[in-house]
């Protein structure tokens, strides 16, 4: 099964679009996003991925219920979810789980909030897939993730059509 993973979307719009343009060419099962989108308007635009969707809140999402007026599918972090037999945590804040006893018994961890791409190998293993809306590092990033294999690789949107 292939995740699409994706973060910070920052009400940036046109980032937006494009993740979901190659998110929808991708044949994925689940887009998952790891918090920060903003504003409501913006999530609508996600809301166009083919995939089904899961995320949490980012500490920037302060109108948690309009955003879960547009999907009811968006968690308070951490959240835990078993897609094809992984468990998956997914957080905003890594910080906020560190010594979690939930983390020990995970095969991946999905996190964001540094606005840096990062992928860890080992168990569980580790993704962050960057910012999407590209505002702090200039870089508009996703990743993706199979998990029957268990490997993942960062998206530079830029580099994609």
């Amino acid at each position: 099964m292939k995740i699409g993973i994706i973060a910070d979307t920052h009400d940036n719009i046109t980032a937006v679009k494009k993740a979901v343009s190659f998110f929808n060419k991708q044949n994925l099962e689940y887009v998952i996003h790891a918090g920060d989108y903003i504003a409501p308007f913006s999530l609508r635009e996600l809301m166009n991925v083919k995939a089904r969707f899961i995320g949490v809140f980012g500490n920037n999402d302060g109108e948690q219920k309009g955003l879960l007026d547009v999907c009811k599918n968006i968690h308070i972090p951490p959240y835990t979810i078993v897609l094809d037999g992984k468990t998956i945590l997914l957080t905003h804040i890594l910080e906020n789980i560190c010594g979690n006893a939930d983390e020990e018994n995970v095969d991946i961890i999905i996190s964001a909030h540094t606005h840096t791409p990062k992928i860890k190998q080992g168990m569980p293993l580790y993704i962050n897939p960057g910012e999407c809306c590209g505002w702090l590092s200039g870089k508009s990033t996703v990743a993706l993730m199979n998990l029957k294999t268990l490997e993942a690789e960062i998206i530079d949107l830029s580099t994609v059509s």
